[in-house]
C-alpha cells in the first residue's frame, strides 16, 4: 500500500511540473488580464493594394494611400475611424483555404508565401470594426470593397500618434464607432421560375418580386411578370416562349429593353427534328445560364445580347484560358473519386451552369456518357465577377438555419440590413442586425408550388428610389 501511495505522489508531481504557473483559484482565474495582448500593437500605413474587382474606381482607392491604422489597448484607429476599447481575437487559418473560400482570390494572386497566417478581428462592445490578416511581424492585409489594402509597420509606438488622430476625429465631429448611413436603403429584385406539370403545352413560367426597405422599413413588395434584369443600359425582360412545330416542341427565349415597350421576336434559327427545351437556372447582367435539352438535358450560358443563339459560350470565354484547364480537371476529378469507368464519355466546357447551394451560387458542368444520364459535377472555381456581381452572405447558415429550420437558401444585402430566407413554401424577409435576424419575419411571400430562385440582383443608396420609381410603373403590389 506504501509503494502505491509513493508511486501515486511521484506521477503528480510530474504533471504538477509542467503546470507550477496555473491559478487553481478558480475566481482569480476567469478575471481578465489587465494587460490586454495586441497581436499588431503600434503605428500602421497603407502603402498599396490589390484590386479583387475590375468594376472598382481607382480614384476612391487612391484615397486610402498613406491612411494610419493605430493599435492600442485603449482604442483601435483606421482611416477616419476609432473603435473604443476593443478586444483583439487571434485565428490562425491555412491562407490557401481562407483567401479562396472567404474572398474567392488565390493566395499566389497575393503574393502569399506562408501556408498558415493570423485573421486579427477587432470588435467593441460587441460592434464589428476590421479584420486585419496579419501576413508577418511587418505586413498586414485588409479587404474593403473589393481591395486589399496593404499595411506596413512604420512604429511601434502609438502614444502621440494616438492623441493627434482621437483630437482631430473629435473636432470634425467624427463618431467613435463605425455607423450605419443616416438614410440606410436597399433592395433586391429575385427572379422566380415555375416549372409546369404538362411540358408539351406550356413553357415553365417566370416572375420578378422587388423587396426593398428604407432604414429598416418596408417599401410594398412588388411582382412583376417575366424576369426583370438591371442592365447598364436600363432594365430589361427575359422569358420564354413555348411553340410546336410538326409536333415537336421549340422553346425559345427573348430579351428586350423594357423602355422600347416592344413584342419579342423570334428568329427561325434551329431545325425542330427534336424537342428542345429551354429551362433557365440563373440570370445576371448579361448572362443567362440554361439547362438545355434537345437528346439530352445538358447545361448551356446564353449571353443576354444573343439570347436567341443555339450555341453557348464556353467557360474560358467567360474567365480566360485557364478556364478550360479548371473544368477538364474537375471533371476528371469527378470521374477519379466516384471511379466511372464509362467507355465513352465527352467533356465540353460549354456544357457549364450556375447553381445555388447554401446561400451561394456556384458553377457546375455535365459530362455526357453515350446514350446514359449526364453526370454533374462541380467546378472548383468560383462564378466570376461578369456572371455574379454579388454574392456573400452576412448571416452564418447557422444563424439562419436556427431561425427558419426549413430554409434551403439566403440573400442578404450589401448593407446588411436585411434578409430573404428561402423555403420550399414561402420567402421570409427578416432585419438583421450585428450579423443576427429578427426574431421574427416582417414579411412572408407564397411561393407558387416547386418555384425556384434563379435570380438576385441588389441595389443600396440611391439606386433603391431609381428602381422603385421605374418598377412601380411596370409592377402591381404582392398579394
Amino acid at each position: 500500500m506504501k509503494k502505491f501511495f509513493l508511486i501515486v505522489i511521484m506521477v503528480m508531481s510530474v504533471f504538477l511540473q509542467g503546470c507550477i504557473d496555473v491559478k487553481l483559484d478558480v475566481g482569480q482565474s476567469i478575471v481578465p488580464p489587465k494587460n490586454k495582448i495586441i497581436p499588431i500593437r503600434g503605428t500602421w500605413k497603407v502603402e498599396k493594394y490589390k484590386i479583387a474587382n475590375e468594376k472598382v474606381e481607382k480614384a476612391q482607392i487612391n484615397e486610402w494611400i498613406g491612411k494610419s491604422a493605430i493599435f492600442h489597448g485603449d482604442y483601435a484607429i483606421f482611416a477616419d475611424e476609432i473603435s473604443e476599447e476593443p478586444e483583439y481575437k487571434i485565428k490562425s487559418v491555412d491562407a490557401k483555404e481562407y483567401f479562396l473560400y472567404t474572398h474567392k482570390v488565390s493566395d499566389k494572386d497575393l503574393k502569399i508565401k506562408n501556408k498558415k497566417i493570423e485573421i486579427i478581428s477587432i470588435t467593441s462592445k460587441e460592434k464589428h470594426f476590421y479584420d486585419f490578416i496579419k501576413i508577418d511581424e511587418y505586413t498586414l492585409i485588409v479587404y474593403i470593397d473589393h481591395v486589399f489594402y496593404y499595411l506596413e509597420k512604420i512604429s511601434d509606438t502609438t502614444n502621440q500618434v494616438l492623441i493627434d488622430n482621437k483630437n482631430k476625429m473629435n473636432q470634425n465631429g467624427k463618431d467613435l464607432q463605425t455607423k450605419e448611413p443616416d438614410i440606410l436603403r436597399s433592395g433586391v429584385l429575385i427572379g422566380l421560375r415555375t416549372d409546369v406539370v404538362d411540358n408539351t403545352k406550356e413553357n415553365e413560367i417566370y416572375r420578378t418580386l422587388w423587396i426593398a426597405t428604407k432604414n429598416r422599413k418596408k417599401y410594398p413588395v412588388l411582382e412583376m411578370v417575366n424576369l426583370i434584369v438591371p442592365r447598364k443600359s436600363g432594365f430589361w425582360m427575359i422569358g420564354e416562349n413555348r411553340e410546336l412545330h410538326d409536333h415537336k416542341v421549340k422553346d425559345q427565349l427573348f430579351a428586350i429593353p423594357i423602355e422600347k415597350n416592344e413584342k419579342p421576336s423570334y428568329e427561325e434559327q434551329e431545325k425542330v427534328n427534336k424537342d428542345i427545351y429551354r429551362k433557365i437556372k440563373f440570370v445576371g447582367n448579361d448572362y443567362v445560364a440554361l439547362e438545355y435539352q434537345n437528346k439530352m438535358k445538358n447545361f448551356q450560358v446564353l449571353l443576354i445580347d444573343h439570347i436567341q443563339g443555339s450555341e453557348g459560350i464556353k467557360l474560358s470565354d467567360v474567365v480566360g484560358k485557364h478556364g478550360k484547364e479548371i473544368y477538364l480537371q474537375s471533371a476528371q476529378g469527378y470521374l477519379n473519386a466516384t471511379r466511372k469507368q464509362k467507355e465513352l464519355y465527352e467533356i465540353n466546357e460549354e456544357n457549364f451552369s450556375l447553381v445555388r447551394r447554401n446561400g451561394h451560387w456556384i458553377l457546375k458542368g455535365k459530362i455526357n456518357v453515350g446514350e446514359y444520364e449526364p453526370l454533374e459535377f462541380n467546378i472548383n472555381m468560383f462564378p466570376p465577377y461578369k456572371m455574379v456581381h454579388y454574392d456573400e452572405l452576412h448571416v452564418s447558415w447557422n444563424e439562419i438555419k436556427g431561425r427558419v429550420p426549413e430554409a434551403i437558401d439566403a440573400y442578404t444585402s450589401p448593407n446588411k440590413d436585411f434578409a430573404a430566407i428561402v423555403t420550399h413554401e414561402e420567402i421570409y424577409i427578416y432585419l438583421i442586425e450585428n450579423k443576427k435576424l429578427a426574431l421574427k419575419p416582417m414579411e412572408k411571400i407564397k411561393l407558387q408550388e416547386g418555384e425556384k430562385v434563379v435570380m438576385a440582383e441588389w441595389a443600396t443608396a440611391g439606386y433603391v428610389e431609381k428602381w422603385e420609381n421605374t418598377l412601380y410603373q411596370i409592377g402591381s403590389p404582392s398579394e
